[in-house]
């Protein structure tokens, strides 16, 4: 997210074979998020400013993924981010109200990267900031639409460059959970009925890294699902109404 307004440009996201590298979302809960998750059994890190943006944030760590949540201490943040307008973030923070998806996540391709020696990892790395700006691509029609969740898409070294153990200072605990959950496996969309969805979005369903479910007569949220380790204990933590997700592992 901290480039994530930089050089929207045009993608076909059917050309190519994509994989979830980090999932984020916007609430309006705030701080008192933090103890609620933890009280669920979820680590999540002390909430970290950034402010460029204007907002707060705090991230659950998974052996696969990433997951940060997002929000404002004010109002007055909200108004000066540059995020309100290109994202539809009045919207999406007004989810019970609007339908808006609170949701988003960023894609790389799903081929490894080619190893690097260290002369080339550290010369990458002095130029990592100008790397992200450049690589960062939105798909302007899914983009513009507040009803889906927000897709980019970044190269492979800035996914990997993105990794939890390089840009946040963590403790080993807070890499795992309680719960026992360890690497997601299946992450389901859902939508309020009749919205439209965009060709972009609907493209990446065939690639099997997202289910997106239409379903048209009983929901009246927009709901995430994310299953972990194929939901071998069968077990089910809802977030709702604190955030409109579900996590079944």
């Amino acid at each position: 997210m901290r480039h994530i307004l930089a050089h929207i440009r045009s993608r076909n996201l059917a050309s190519q074979s994509y994989q979830i590298y980090y999932l984020f979302a916007f609430s309006t809960v705030g701080r008192p998020l933090i103890p609620f998750l933890r009280k669920l059994g979820l680590n999540c890190t002390e909430p970290k400013e950034n402010p460029a943006q204007g907002t707060v944030s705090t991230v659950l760590f998974f052996e696969n993924i990433y997951l940060e949540l997002f929000w404002f201490d004010d109002n007055s943040h909200l108004a000066q981010s540059e995020l309100t307008e290109e994202l539809n973030l009045l919207a999406r923070l007004n989810w019970l109200e609007t339908g808006a998806s609170p949701f988003g996540f960023g894609l790389c391709s799903r081929k490894d990267p080619a190893n690097l020696s260290n002369s080339q990892s550290e010369s990458r790395q002095t130029h990592k900031t100008k790397i992200a700006e450049q690589n960062f691509q939105f798909v302007p029609d899914n983009l513009a639409n507040p009803d889906e969740p927000i897709t980019y898409v970044v190269s492979n070294y800035v996914a990997n460059g993105s990794k939890l153990n390089r840009v946040w200072s963590i403790d080993e605990p807070i890499l795992t959970h309680s719960l026992g959950m360890r690497e997601l496996t299946r992450v389901q969309v859902q939508v309020i009925g009749e919205r439209i969805v965009t060709n972009s979005l609907l493209s990446l369903v065939g690639q099997n890294i997202l289910d997106i479910i239409l379903d048209i007569e009983y929901k009246k949220h927009p709901l995430l699902e994310l299953t972990f380790d194929d939901g071998n204990r069968q077990k089910c933590l809802d977030l709702r109404p604190l955030l409109p997700m579900v996590l079944r592992y």
